[in-house]
């Protein structure tokens, strides 16, 4: 059997570069009234054109802060400002961006539930793709993360089947990202990451 395919993890810096970009959009992204902002960042990698949402953004500072403790001081700084100034911004548009993360939250859950159908169709496909495809899951959790209790009926329902079709569609196994970052996301919390189809 050939090795399972896995999601493989941005280096921290170049992790870092986008987190800045999208944090200095992230006021704009807010207050606009658009779901994904196309962002091209300039990288020490090369340049990254790429979707910004508030998902996205959660995700990224989340696996940063993870890292934080193997970051040089100068690159710990300037996550510790991106990490302030998103909070800032967050906090002074709270309602709108929980409104954005809600609309967010239901196009992952569709394009979820797009995955598990097709999973069932195609086996070798849903194996290939299903790492890629959990990262709509995780940016799900810091979704929920920031939303806490003020999520509608529908989209907890919603996540309540997914989560049980992605248990019926996959078993436990190894985390299926890069290896890297699985100190960052426990499996208790982050199952959906140590199962595969």
């Amino acid at each position: 059997m050939k090795n399972p395919s896995y999601l493989m993890a941005e280096d921290p810096e170049t992790d870092l570069e986008i987190a800045e970009a999208m944090v200095a959009e992230l006021e704009d992204y807010i207050i606009e009234n658009e779901l994904y902002r196309t962002l091209i960042v300039h990288t020490a990698a090369g340049d990254e054109n790429m979707r910004m949402t508030g998902g996205a953004l959660l995700s990224r500072l989340h696996r940063l802060q993870g890292e934080r403790s193997e970051l040089p001081p100068a690159l710990q700084q300037r996550l510790d400002a991106a990490q302030s100034k998103a909070n800032r911004v967050i906090h002074s548009l709270r309602g709108r961006f929980h409104e954005r993360l809600q609309r967010e939250m239901r196009a992952r859950l569709d394009s979820l539930r797009w995955f598990l159908d097709e999973c069932y169709e195609d086996r070798q496909r849903c194996r290939t793709e299903f790492p890629f495809e959990m990262r709509n899951r995780q940016r799900i959790e810091e979704i929920l993360k920031e939303v806490g209790s003020n999520l509608p009926a529908d989209l907890r329902e919603g996540l309540q089947t997914v989560d049980r079709r992605i248990r019926e569609a996959a078993q436990p196994g190894d985390f299926t990202w890069d290896p890297r970052v699985r100190k960052i996301y426990p499996q208790e919390r982050y199952w959906y990451l140590y199962m595969r189809p």
